[in-house]
């Protein structure tokens, strides 16, 4: 049985980030749809906010999940190594660890939730369909993409401690 530990700071830092963002995309859809009036604009922060929760809900009963149902945890050369590990608190601290992974995508989501909004009214108001922030998007998928295998890195790091 692993011993539960905390989130890391760095977690706590991520998640409240991408719960801030996808307050600023309901803000932001507010905004846009007192000038608007287009209810298109409320798509987008419900989806994300959805996406959010389930996620949160995933990162906070993270252990009770492992210990009930492990098939849910879908990582399985990186558990293979969690569980060659000798020490326990390595292996502990180690799946914590890949929990700071899915923090920074609950943040990477809320900025994307924050963007798809803004350009959905600014398109609106502008009456443009080309997408303004289609460079911004890939770049942060780009971002995204390292920073999680970057982290995954990390933890492969800690368990050849």
């Amino acid at each position: 049985m692993l011993k539960r530990y905390g989130l890391e700071r760095v977690a706590k830092i991520l998640i409240g980030l991408g719960l801030l963002f996808n307050l600023f995309s309901w803000v932001a859809g507010f905004y846009y749809f007192g000038i608007t009036n287009s209810i298109s604009l409320f798509i987008i922060p419900p989806i994300f906010t959805l996406i959010l929760i389930v996620l949160i809900l995933v990162i906070r009963y993270r252990y009770t999940l492992f210990e009930k149902y492990p098939y849910l945890m879908n990582l399985p050369s990186l558990f293979y190594r969690i569980g060659q590990q000798k020490n326990s608190n390595n292996q502990s601290v180690a799946f914590s660890m890949i929990f700071t992974v899915h923090s920074l995508i609950v943040a990477f989501l809320g900025l994307v939730s924050l963007f798809l909004t803004i350009e959905i009214g600014s398109s609106i108001l502008t009456a443009h369909a080309a997408s303004s922030f289609l460079y911004l998007y890939f770049a942060f998928l780009a971002i995204m993409f390292l920073s999680v295998i970057l982290q995954y890195r990390r933890i492969y790091i800690r368990l050849a401690k």
